[in-house]
Parts: C-alpha cells; structure tokens; sequence
C-alpha cells in the first residue's frame, strides 16, 4: 500500500489498482498502485510517497478458444506442407526430364508443361 500526497499546486492523478485516483492539491491518500505505474509517478515531481507498491498482475492464459484457432492452422499448416513436399516429388521429376532432354539435344520452351517435356522426350527415345 502506497501512502500519496500530491504537493503540485493542482490537482494531480495517479492510475491505482482500482482505477484513476484524483488528488487535490495537498491531498494524501492510501492506495495501491501497481510497480509498473512507478516510474510514471515518481517522474511526475508531484507526488510524496511513502509504501511500498504491488507487484504486477501475471499475464493469464490465453482462452481456450485460441487454442482451437491454433490447431486448425497447425492442421492446415500441415496440409500445405503435404502438398509442397508432393510438388517437390514432382518438380525432382521435372528436372530429370529437362537433364534428359538436354543429354538427348531435346529444344523446349523453359515453361513447357512437364507432361509435353515427358512426349517429347519419349519421342526422341523412340527415335
């Protein structure tokens, strides 16, 4: 508990445990203030304080609401991970095909769709 006088000429607030406290020139009261309102206070130049202040609030859990926001993207996280490692499957194919091609002096376009590299591969295999 914090004993406070405010010794500016005006009046003078300060934020307390139980809300925004007013303080009238001269004015003392008791009340508690949280440690993390110190530094504002005692910067002020306004106040007289004797006490010692009370410790922080702790921080509370997160509602158990997040908690199911937060394994549906865990799932869909998942997911996209599934599918970039089955892209990458396909993409290793893809150079095998374009290494291939250009063993075997295949032209292609560099965006040409891995199925069309497949045929003309294939083609030239073929040959």
């Amino acid at each position: 508990m914090l004993k406070i006088t405010n010794t500016h000429k005006g009046p003078r607030g300060v934020n307390a445990v139980i809300g925004p406290v007013l303080l009238d020139p001269d004015q003392t009261i008791e009340v508690e203030v949280y440690v993390r309102e110190q530094e504002h206070i005692e910067a002020s130049g306004w106040f007289e304080i004797s006490g010692e202040y009370k410790a922080n609030p702790g921080l509370t859990e997160r509602p158990s609401m997040n908690d199911d926001i937060f394994a549906n993207k865990d799932a869909e996280i998942a997911e996209l991970r599934k599918q970039l490692a089955a892209k990458s499957g396909g993409d290793s194919e893809r150079d095998d095909l374009k290494k291939q091609a250009d063993e075997l002096g295949v032209e292609y376009a560099k965006n040409i769709p891995t199925e069309k590299l497949k045929e003309l591969v294939d083609a030239k295999l073929a040959e």
